[in-house]
């Protein structure tokens, strides 16, 4: 580690600790979106009407729904179509995934390691729910919690300006370096401030450590697993590619009661992967 990282990573730390970094909100149309899908009454009219409140919001979850990756050859001609097609939950997560980097992930100044970790972060979610799917487990909120395992990088790269300054130019590696470094504790304090569900935190909090969570240790495995999954299959500069043989030998499989082939089946979604990604840029 160079001294201008450790400067940085240092600096990070005190703005966490000093809760001096800017939270951005959740945006309300996600929240409310979130919470009908809990309700048994809500259908695809009922969650349409509340997409169509945010007329932005509502356009890029068409506009998703509609790509390659969801809706096939034929595009959905309106949300209530998408919903009746796609089902409520993945409309949640395409309503959610859009919604959050909407509010983390714009910064032109990052734009570069910003496009590398939104890429990241869908191919994570993307292997949580697969995980979830294959242990048949809830799969719900396998995809958020994938999702924003990493949130904390994009919060620490949203407050570059207020802790360096905005005339203060830092190099990307040593930008990586330290942001790796000090985002667990960001995304958590993040995680908190959107009132985000117990698994989701969990995820946050202990994706590198996954043993030391125990009230939600399933999902802290799947989604290290997930993590160090993405990295192989869509290498990028904000985390070493692992090789084949770590994931082989990776503590999540015998935990989760993963088997060899389905290690295999999980890295022949790399291509449905990254078109999942693909639709959510």
């Amino acid at each position: 580690m160079t001294t201008a990282t450790s400067d940085l990573s240092r600096a990070f730390a005190r703005q966490i600790a000093d809760r001096k970094l800017e939270l951005p909100t959740m945006p309300g149309t996600a929240t409310e979106v979130m919470a009908a899908c809990q309700k048994e009454n809500t259908d695809a009219a009922k969650l349409s009407a509340i997409l169509h409140r945010d007329p932005a919001l509502a356009s890029s979850v068409l506009r998703v729904a509609s790509s390659a990756a969801y809706a096939g050859r034929v595009p959905c001609a309106s949300l209530q179509q998408a919903v009746s097609r796609l089902g409520l939950q993945l409309v949640v997560e395409i309503a959610t995934a859009v919604a959050v980097r909407g509010r983390l992930f714009t910064d032109p100044k990052c734009a570069e390691l910003l496009a590398a970790l939104w890429r990241h972060s869908v191919v994570a979610g993307f292997y949580s729910k697969e995980i979830a799917r294959l242990r048949r487990q809830d799969v719900e909120t396998a995809f958020l919690c994938g999702l924003l395992h990493d949130v904390g990088k994009a919060l620490l790269l949203d407050n570059l300006d207020r802790t360096v300054g905005r005339t203060g130019a830092v190099p990307a590696a040593y930008l990586a370096h330290a942001v790796d470094e000090q985002h667990v504790e960001a995304g958590v304090l993040l995680a908190e401030a959107w009132q985000l569900p117990p698994q989701v935190i969990a995820a946050v909090r202990a994706h590198h450590d996954p043993a030391a969570e125990t009230r939600f240790p399933a999902t802290a495995m799947m989604v290290a697993l997930a993590d160090r999954i993405a990295h192989f299959v869509a290498p990028g500069p904000l985390g070493a590619v692992p090789a084949e043989r770590e994931l082989r030998e990776h503590p999540a499989l015998p935990f989760l009661d993963l088997y060899p082939d389905q290690l295999q089946e999980l890295l022949g979604m790399r291509d449905r992967a990254l078109l999942v990604t693909e639709g959510l840029r």
